[in-house]
């Protein structure tokens, strides 16, 4: 764990510990609230991946934040990049609800019972590995993220709270291009080495849009 002031957008980070953990470790829980959520199989996007997330938004000193992941620069997808914990659909995985809180457990060890569910925002395309992703919004108290953060040393580099307000609003914009043709995409640069692009940071900017996104809307626009 290391406290950072990355002009001050970076609050708090924890690296992976390979060591006895003197915690006890948490059982998958019973995802809280009562959420009609389409099923894998209800969903239809062609031919595309699959995969879901979890946007984890915490209260540090009445100042929004929320919770990133630093990919293992040694995975074959999404190396080295920031992102929100989550990854593809699973065999057992009944919806993205399913697959978005057992990837954030798996990655962190947060499990869903510590998490607020508040918003399903719409789903977002990764065209640079061409996966559909499924965001869902939840609070969670600092204290709870403090007390049992794990982050997984095989796929996680660094997990980390991002604090908003000092993210640059409006971000900056670059173009990209895939299979599909070029697109634009937004960053948000959290240190000097670091930053948030992609879906990930398309995410991020609809949240931060959004007021609406906060205190038990169950969709954003």
């Amino acid at each position: 764990m290391a406290n950072m002031s990355c002009g001050d957008v970076i609050l708090q980070e924890w690296l992976p510990f390979t060591g006895a953990v003197n915690i006890a470790t948490e059982k998958t829980a019973v995802i809280p609230g009562a959420w009609d959520v389409p099923s894998w199989k209800e969903l239809e996007d062609g031919d595309k991946r699959q995969s879901a997330v979890v946007l984890g938004y915490t209260e540090v000193e009445g100042r929004t934040a929320v919770i990133c992941v630093e990919r293992s620069a040694k995975l074959r997808r999404h190396a080295g990049q920031l992102a929100f914990p989550g990854g593809a659909k699973e065999s057992g995985d009944r919806t993205p609800l399913d697959t978005a809180f057992r990837e954030c457990q798996e990655e962190l060890g947060l499990s869903a019972g510590r998490f607020r569910l508040e918003a399903m925002l719409p789903k977002e395309y990764a065209y640079s590995s061409d996966f559909v992703i499924y965001p869902f919004v939840a609070f969670i108290a600092f204290t709870d993220i403090q007390r049992f953060i794990r982050p997984d040393p095989v796929e996680i580099s660094s997990a980390f709270v991002v604090r908003t307000d000092g993210l640059r609003l409006p971000p900056e914009l670059f173009w990209g291009k895939s299979k599909a043709g070029a697109f634009m995409y937004p960053v948000f640069k959290v240190d000097e080495k670091r930053a948030i692009w992609g879906a990930t940071a398309k995410i991020l900017w609809r949240f931060l849009r959004n007021s609406a996104c906060l205190g038990g809307a169950k969709t954003c626009l």
